[in-house]
């Protein structure tokens, strides 16, 4: 599962979080145009990565989320829909794996973001970095998943620990240069 959801962030790192080029012929997955969430969460179900992860449409999910950070401080989360978070399955993240309403906030809230970008650099150690050298304006992408995964045996000792399915959550922070913020106006493209 974490295999999938790095290679989806390496998938969106390379492209633009703003191009939506409508469906082709084919529907998502199978065309050659780019819709960048739909083509991100593809990577994960659509793509055989990994045959043996199979989504439930009816409970587990993937969600995506970009960042733009000017100065080290997260200025628009994407898509801009009131909680910043994608998802392939119409909000399945915020519940449980029995349905039940768990949460309504991304597991990453902002907050916990800019905390990271807010952290001292290490200062012990060879190679420690210099303070105030590392970029303050970036971008950034979330790839999760959301998965709900039925125990093979469900073994009464253990089902007792734990629920049967156990939700498991994996997720990928990873760059992303067009969203990073830019000082000049990108070039519109020529007719």
């Amino acid at each position: 599962m974490l295999d999938a959801v790095r290679e989806a962030a390496r998938f969106a790192s390379e492209h633009d979080p703003t191009v939506f080029e409508g469906p082709g012929a084919g529907g998502f997955c199978l065309d050659d145009k780019l819709h960048f969430y739909q083509d991100t969460a593809c990577v994960i179900v659509g793509a055989g990565f990994n045959p043996d992860l199979i989504l439930d449409p009816t409970r587990d999910d993937v969600t995506i989320s970009v960042f733009t950070i000017d100065n080290n401080i997260i200025t628009d989360r994407l898509p801009n829909d009131g909680d910043g978070v994608w998802s392939l399955y119409g909000d399945n993240w915020t519940r449980n794996c029995d349905g039940t309403l768990n949460s309504i906030t991304p597991f990453l809230t902002n907050v916990e973001i800019q905390n990271i970008f807010n952290m001292p650099p290490p200062t012990v150690g060879a190679g420690t970095p210099t303070p105030g050298t590392a970029p303050t304006d970036k971008g950034r992408v979330l790839v999760e998943v959301y998965y709900c995964h039925e125990q093979l045996l469900n073994l009464p000792l253990i089902s007792q620990l734990l629920p049967n399915p156990v939700p498991l959550h994996a997720y990928t922070f990873m760059p992303a240069p067009a969203a990073a913020p830019t000082s000049t106006p990108l070039p519109s493209p020529t007719p």
